[in-house]
Formats: structure tokens, C-alpha cells, sequence
């Protein structure tokens, strides 16, 4: 099994299972732990297949034993909705965190540097030449204006490599393509929460895709990007812990 999982908070509360996105590690998690510790069961997952969405869900649905609030930020919000499609007793709640909901609405995507880095050999010299620097300039996208890009996701990009991070980037293709996320959600009945940070510059926010939807809220965030667990917690911290009550 290619997944594992940071455990904390208590062991007799609900449980909240936390899915990291595309190049990221659990330790995208780590301003929203202490928040919610008290309240909480969590499992913090750090996902490593890369190739498939579905697949990644099957690990991280082994690590469930009971249902559970699945949070997923952006792929990990693809990965989630996939836990509650292919093992729908496991998951109570879904909060999706700037989740692509169709191809299109990847705005970063087919960007140059990352149609680049997919090709074999041009992509591996990009790679292996790209200073930190350079790396933490590719990730501004990521964070709204107001947020710094942090040292550890930098460290986490990096040590996921490029063959992953094409492969993570494919396997959102593959399952939007196969199904955007407003039709796969039609087939789910779990209550759902798809928030969306208002300075995202990597997903663009949707307009009515999930209106008709009566199990699931839209909620933008103010002043947030494309990383609210890092740029506004507590706001996460509470979109949790209201799903837990």
C-alpha cells in the first residue's frame, strides 16, 4: 500500500481523514492539527502512487475504520469525492478545498514551464537545473498575494520529483475527463462542502456547476488562494469542526 498517515487528537472523537494536494505531503496540514486536535480523530495521509486518483483513494480508504469526515485539498479533494464514490460507508462528510472541477477550470495546467517539465529529458534538465529559487517562484500560484511561500513546501515539491508531480498532474486529467466533478457528485448522496479561496490562481472559481446540487454548499474564501489550510486555518478549522457536530 503506497499511503500512510500522521495520527492525532483524541482517539474516542469523530473522525476527519486530511488528503494533501498535487507535490504536497500531511505537513499542508499542519496549522489546521492544532486547531481541531481537541475535537477530532485525525488521520493526515501522505499519498505516493501518483498515477491514478482512484487508486490513491483505495489507500487512503484502507486507513479508514469508520465513517469520517474526508478533507481534500485541490487534488486531494479529487482523491476524496473518489473515497466516497468507491467506498461510500466510509465517508460521513466531504470537504473539498479548491478542488479542480473540470479540466478547464485548471488555469495553471498547461502553462509552459509545466507542459515542459512533462516531456521526458526536456522536463528532467528543467528539473534537475531548477534552483530552490526558481521552484519556490513556480509555487506562487499556489498561495494568495498576501502569503509567503512556505520553506516546507518548497521541501515537499522537491522531494516528491517531477516524474510524480507529471503523474499527479495526469491522473486529474484522466478523472475529470472521465467524469467532471459536478456529475460525480450527482451520484453521491454525502453531504458536501466545495470551498474555494477567492485569490486562487490555479483554480478558477465556478458559477452555477454545483447549484443544483442539494447536498452541497459552495463557500468562498476571503483573502485565501489555492492553500486555505496554510493561508486561512482557522477558517478550515471551522468548516471541520462544523461538519463534526
Amino acid at each position: 500500500m503506497s499511503a500512510g498517515a500522521v495520527v492525532a487528537g483524541r482517539p474516542d472523537a469523530p473522525a476527519v481523514m486530511l488528503i494533501h494536494g498535487l507535490g504536497g505531503s500531511y505537513r499542508a496540514w499542519n496549522r489546521v492539527l492544532p486547531l481541531i486536535e481537541q475535537a477530532a480523530r485525525i488521520r493526515a495521509v501522505d499519498l505516493e502512487s501518483a498515477d491514478s486518483i482512484e487508486r490513491d483513494a483505495d489507500d487512503a480508504a484502507a486507513l479508514i475504520d469508520r465513517p469520517t469526515v474526508v478533507v481534500g485539498l485541490s487534488r486531494g479533494g479529487l482523491v476524496a469525492t473518489a473515497v466516497a464514490e468507491r467506498h461510500p460507508a466510509l465517508v460521513s462528510k466531504l470537504i473539498l478545498l479548491c478542488p479542480a472541477w473540470s479540466q478547464a477550470s485548471r488555469l495553471q495546467a498547461k502553462s509552459p514551464i509545466e507542459r515542459a517539465l512533462a516531456v521526458p529529458g526536456i522536463g528532467d534538465l528543467l528539473w534537475a537545473t531548477a534552483s530552490k529559487t526558481r521552484q519556490r517562484a513556480a509555487l506562487r500560484t499556489a498561495f494568495g498575494p498576501a502569503t509567503s511561500v512556505p520553506d516546507q513546501f518548497v521541501a515537499d515539491l522537491r522531494a516528491r520529483g517531477r516524474r510524480n508531480l507529471v503523474r499527479s498532474t495526469q491522473s486529474i486529467d484522466d478523472y475529470l475527463t472521465a467524469g467532471p466533478l459536478s456529475h460525480r457528485l450527482e451520484q453521491l448522496s454525502v453531504p458536501t462542502e466545495l470551498v474555494f479561496g477567492e485569490q486562487d490562481a490555479r483554480v478558477a472559481a465556478p458559477h452555477n456547476e454545483f447549484a443544483h446540487l442539494a447536498h452541497a454548499n459552495v463557500t468562498m474564501l476571503p483573502g485565501a488562494g489555492h492553500t486555505p489550510p496554510w493561508e486561512t486555518p482557522q477558517q478550515v478549522a471551522d468548516l471541520i469542526t462544523a461538519a463534526l457536530a
